[in-house]
C-alpha cells in the first residue's frame, strides 16, 4: 500500500483520500503491534527498563499526528460517497 502510494506521489497523482486510507490502516496496525509487544512483556511492558512504554507512547503520538483513525476514515468515506461528515 505504501509503495503504491509513494509511486502515485512521485507521479503527482496521489489523492488525499488515498493518503487518508493508508494512514488509517497503517496507524491502526501500528497500535495493535505495540499493544501486543506491551502485553508480551506483562508488567515489564509499562516500566522504562524495557523501553516498551516509550515505544507505546511514540506510537500514540504518531497515531494522533497523522490524524486519528476516525478522521482519516471520514476523509475516505467522503471520497467514496460524496457526502462530508465534517462541516
Amino acid at each position: 500500500m505504501m509503495v503504491r502510494l509513494s509511486q502515485l506521489e512521485d507521479a503527482g497523482q496521489a489523492k488525499d483520500e488515498q493518503s487518508a486510507l493508508a494512514k488509517a490502516f497503517t496507524t491502526a496496525r501500528m497500535r495493535e503491534s505495540v499493544a501486543i509487544g506491551r502485553s508480551l512483556l506483562g508488567g515489564n511492558g509499562i516500566v522504562t527498563d524495557f523501553e516498551m512504554a516509550k515505544i507505546f507512547a511514540d506510537a500514540e503520538a504518531i497515531y494522533s499526528y497523522e490524524g486519528t483513525h476516525e478522521i482519516n476514515t471520514l476523509v475516505t468515506g467522503r471520497a467514496i460517497t460524496g457526502i462530508s461528515a465534517i462541516v
